[in-house]
């Protein structure tokens, strides 16, 4: 009986899973941040944390990429910078959008894609955080 519960609730989880389904074309807009679900404990990731807060992501059509925020503090104003010409490439194999350009490639942020019933999350894979965020 164990075992038999053991299976549902996997094929629950994965079934929640696979019914994801993105396209670039869900992505493109301006993403706002409105809560952050997850964050690393240590305390050196406090201004971040507090940047992110009040985040903005800007997914163009035109592949060009932005990040904002209202409390820009010295390590969320050098992202920005990296991030200043960078372009989004996504993956629909994982959901993950990968942002950089060709010759670092892509690799300055990687955000993997999770919707839980009617909520978007942003898990950024570099920091550990997963931010709810809600398309403007």
């Amino acid at each position: 009986m164990k075992k038999q519960l053991v299976v549902f609730a996997i094929l629950l989880f994965t079934n929640q899973i696979l019914s994801q389904e993105f396209t670039q074309k869900d992505i493109v807009g301006k993403w706002k941040v409105v809560k952050i679900l997850k964050k690393p404990e240590s305390p050196n990731f406090n201004d971040i944390i507090k940047s992110f807060s009040s985040a903005t992501f800007l997914f163009e059509e035109n592949l060009n990429f932005r990040i904002t925020t209202l409390d820009k503090t010295k390590l969320f104003a050098m992202l920005a910078d990296m991030t200043k010409d960078a372009k989004w490439r996504f993956n629909d194999n994982n959901y993950a959008i990968s942002i950089g350009n060709d010759s670092n490639k892509y690799s300055i942020l990687k955000i993997i894609l999770v919707q839980v019933d009617d909520k978007m999350i942003f898990h950024l894979d570099e920091t550990e955080l997963d931010l709810e965020v809600q398309k403007e």
